[in-house]
């Protein structure tokens, strides 16, 4: 295979030269090939040795995971348990409960201790609207209990 690759290196080189391309551009593409090479070489004798563990800070206890590990050859990375990006940035404005779909929902009743524990692909809050009217109609009153333990979310 090498033999084949230095011809089709010679050819692409004289095509190049003879579409007026500087020698300097040969040079530096020569570099980048041989360096791409040399990365993946470092790489492959890396990844034959053993695998980085990663876990998170915890004071007094990561150094002493660490250092046990490190006696059996292991090597041990730490990261921050909780960074100030993850407590500071949330990119996503919270969604209302009224708007979650795919839940599973509890509704307790007005007039007794039982609980109505119903799932919905819907939108929670069209289906608990839905739950208000039904009441509504076979009581003929409104339903008092508005929010009380309603929500229990398994899902959304």
């Amino acid at each position: 295979m090498p033999r084949y690759r230095k011809q089709e290196d010679s050819h692409v080189e004289e095509a190049l030269w003879a579409c007026e391309y500087p020698k300097w551009t040969f040079n530096k593409v020569r570099c980048q090939i041989e360096s791409k090479r040399d990365k993946k070489t470092i790489q492959q004798r890396n990844s034959s040795q053993q695998p980085m563990v990663v876990i998170p800070y915890f004071e007094n206890v990561s150094e002493d995971v660490a250092r046990i590990m490190r006696k059996h050859n292991i090597p041990v990375a730490m990261k921050p348990y909780k960074s100030l990006k993850s407590v500071l940035v949330h990119p996503k404005d919270k969604q209302e409960k009224e708007d979650f779909t795919e839940c599973v929902y509890e509704v307790p009743c007005a007039n007794c201790d039982k609980t109505y524990i119903g799932e919905t692909g819907r939108k929670f809050g069209v289906r608990l609207q839905e739950h208000r009217t039904e009441v509504e109609s076979k009581t003929g009153r409104t339903f008092t209990r508005m929010w009380a333990v309603v929500c229990q979310l398994v899902g959304g």
